[in-house]
């Protein structure tokens, strides 16, 4: 009797501490989740109570994002150029008719003196000098290119860039009818070697018959003749027809199936001749000279055909025989403006939430707040759960307007799943809030906050690939790049924005981590102050 009573009274002693525990446990997380909540209530309170503030935040980006896209062109810039011809030049009538055709360009003034449109271009009363030479063939003809000079006052590297693209683009232009104008030449001339070309053929055919009916002497004489046409037929051809045979040059040399070029075709002529020259006429047959006489006609025939095909050729395309196609595989036409607009999102929300958080903890400290939580007692962590809660929610909706405004307003495109997108967002507030929070444990008054914070903007404008693609920065200062979480998130909302691609494990993870990191050490920063105060 007495020992069931001790073992009902053990048991119902440990039921009792179990439940305590389990009490207890309940009670700490009911605090603990009252105390973070009581933070968050009271930022999120600070920040309503001051609508002007609220309005900056919310339509603060939007307006920035709208006057952007209002204001960017794309349109090309069109130089005031003079173009100097110098007196005797043996080119002004073809320079005067080609400047009216020039893309990019506003002709002002044709000028005789380098001297005069130099001056006028350091008065910017126009962008941009053209100087033209004197005699163009005359330096090529020595052995020199013809040179054309540019002259400009332009210090952007981009606008540098754009009248280096100009002066490619004319001189292309300009060697390009310089081959049209040899092309057309070798066309004309193309008729009177086929004149040439029938002569020859005609003396071949009589050759090869002469063979055949076992005529030597004949046959020698036949054979001088066509030497003699042959003699003029390969002087033609290569002084009017160079162009063309540089588009036969294409072919595949090393196929063996493949037809010889004109040249070859006149060489082969050539070694058949130099063969029958030895012939003698005495001899009783003829057939196997009579077979090389026909492989002659042969050739000829093939470079009767290539003539024919050369007056039928567009000039233009045989001075510029190759064309360029440039494709986007993504399917997407993206304006400029839809190009930035995933950076911009990325920035300015990670400059809100560094700029909050950036604050937070050092005001606390210096209104003497911190002292008040010690004594609550609350915690370094649910403060700064607290704090990151509030942030979080409030940076949330605004990137949710800021989103809605974005996409129905400047109706940029959103191909991607808007899963993805919000994963992005809620992962680029997390990590720019626990940021913000690391520059305000660091920092001891408001004024260096707000300095780290505009800081961490400037270095987000030129590191993160908002202004300047990744890859054109070197690899040590990549490292800076992806210290900022702008970088994480331009990369990611690209992504799933302009190209509808899912969101990128590895550098969502690489974007938690490093939040989880900052948090951890601006709590374990927080804990120290508490703690010396």
């Amino acid at each position: 009797m007495s020992r069931h009573s001790t073992m009902c009274s053990s048991k119902s002693w440990k039921m009792r501490k179990l439940v305590r525990r389990e009490s207890k446990l309940v009670n700490n997380l009911s605090e603990f989740l009252i105390r973070v909540s009581a933070f968050a209530r009271k930022e999120v309170a600070g920040i309503i109570r001051q609508p002007r503030l609220v309005a900056i935040l919310i339509l603060g980006p939007f307006l920035i994002l709208l006057i952007f896209g209002l204001g960017y062109t794309n349109q090309e810039r069109t130089l005031n150029t003079i173009i100097v011809i110098p007196t005797g030049s043996t080119i002004e009538e073809r320079i005067t008719g080609f400047a009216d055709r020039l893309r990019g360009v506003t002709l002002f003034d044709f000028v005789a003196t380098e001297t005069e449109a130099d001056k006028r271009l350091d008065d910017r009363e126009v962008d941009l000098v053209v100087v033209t030479p004197v005699d163009p063939l005359g330096d090529i003809r020595a052995g020199r290119h013809a040179t054309l000079e540019f002259h400009h006052h332009e210090i952007d590297p981009l606008e540098q860039l754009y009248v280096s693209t100009l002066e490619r683009a004319y001189i292309e232009a300009i060697n390009r009818e310089v081959l049209t104008v040899a092309a057309d030449r070798g066309k004309s001339q193309a008729g009177s070697i086929n004149e040439k070309v029938q002569d020859a053929l005609t003396d071949a055919k009589a050759l090869q018959l002469d063979l055949e009916r076992g005529n030597g002497p004949a046959a020698l004489r036949d054979l001088e003749a066509l030497a003699e046409d042959m003699q003029v037929l390969t002087f033609a051809l290569s002084d009017g027809l160079a162009a063309y045979e540089g588009v036969e040059s294409l072919e595949d040399e090393t196929n063996p199936d493949q037809p010889q070029s004109i040249f070859g075709n006149i060489a082969e002529v050539e070694r058949l001749m130099a063969s029958l020259a030895l012939l003698d006429e005495t001899q009783g047959s003829f057939a196997a000279e009579a077979e090389q006489a026909a492989t002659i006609v042969a050739e000829l025939t093939l470079i009767d055909l290539f003539l024919e095909e050369i007056q039928n050729l567009d000039s233009r395309v045989v001075a510029r025989p190759f064309k360029g196609v440039v494709s986007n595989l993504s399917g997407v036409e993206l304006g400029p403006i839809d190009f930035y607009v995933p950076g911009v999102i990325a920035l300015l929300l990670q400059h809100i939430s560094v700029s909050l958080a950036a604050l937070a903890i050092v005001r606390e400290m210096r209104g003497g707040s911190i002292e008040l939580f010690r004594a609550a007692p609350i915690s370094s962590f649910e403060t700064l759960l607290g704090k990151s809660i509030s942030y979080l929610v409030l940076t949330a909706i605004l990137a949710a307007i800021l989103t809605a405004l974005v996409i129905l307003g400047l109706t940029v495109p959103m191909l991607g799943s808007w899963t993805g997108y919000a994963v992005v967002i809620l992962a680029l507030l997390f990590t720019s809030l626990s940021l913000g929070f690391a520059l305000s444990v660091v920092s001891r008054t408001d004024t260096q906050a707000v300095q780290y914070s505009m800081i961490v903007l400037l270095a987000s404008i030129f590191f993160s690939g908002f202004f300047i693609a990744l890859h054109r920065l070197a690899g040590s200062v990549q490292l800076v790049s992806w210290l900022l979480p702008a970088t994480y998130g331009t990369f990611l909302l690209q992504d799933v924005m302009l190209r509808g691609l899912p969101v990128n494990p590895l550098v969502l993870i690489g974007l938690l981590l490093y939040g989880f990191i900052l948090f951890a050490f601006s709590w374990w920063r927080l804990r120290h102050k508490m703690a010396s105060v």
